[in-house]
């Protein structure tokens, strides 16, 4: 059983803590971190993002493209170490923490009717961007969470979610967010 703190609406934790199936079907507030790979397309020069598409047993948003890496923050842990724990068990990268780029953090909240219930997210997230070349034939895909994992233009991946393509389920805010990071950086 996979158990969350709970926290306030600044981030901080409340003391309490939820078993994960309970902070999804009330809607507590959470943490999690997101960690975004991105690449120049090696033809094109065009800025890609890696993408993972979900399991069709996750517990919500199955089959759905989404963020490269991602995870709640267990009860008792912290942001960075969720990033790098996600990182091993999803992908197979093994991170240290100076290669995480912090970016942002970012409040959201979905919700869905998944397997027959409702499901709440309602997380506070610290967005990472992992500062290394990743070939796709080097990962070692975690099958219980994920299908498989492709790279798309960012462009690309920014119009779909403009049409609200039920195959993305990307938060809209923080693809923009990681865009406009990006063009920071590189300036």
């Amino acid at each position: 059983m996979e158990f969350f703190d709970i926290l306030n609406e600044d981030g901080s934790k409340t003391g309490e803590s939820m078993e994960r199936e309970a902070v999804h079907a009330s809607g507590a507030l959470h943490a999690t971190s997101h960690i975004w790979i991105v690449r120049s397309d090696p033809k094109s020069g065009k800025l890609q993002v890696l993408l993972q598409r979900r399991s069709r047993n996750k517990d919500s948003f199955p089959l759905c493209l989404d963020t490269s890496s991602a995870g709640h923050v267990e009860s008792g842990g912290n942001f960075i170490d969720t990033a790098i724990r996600e990182l091993y068990e999803e992908l197979g990268i093994k991170a240290e923490e100076k290669e995480l780029i912090f970016m942002f953090r970012l409040r959201s909240h979905k919700e869905g009717y998944f397997h027959g219930r409702q499901f709440v997210d309602n997380q506070i997230s610290n967005i990472y961007l992992l500062n290394r070349e990743v070939e796709i034939s080097d990962l070692s895909l975690q099958k219980s969470e994920i299908e498989e994992v492709v790279w798309q233009d960012y462009d690309y991946v920014w119009e779909r979610l403009g049409y609200r393509d039920t195959k993305y389920c990307i938060n809209r805010e923080e693809f923009t967010k990681l865009g406009d990071f990006l063009v920071k950086l590189n300036r």
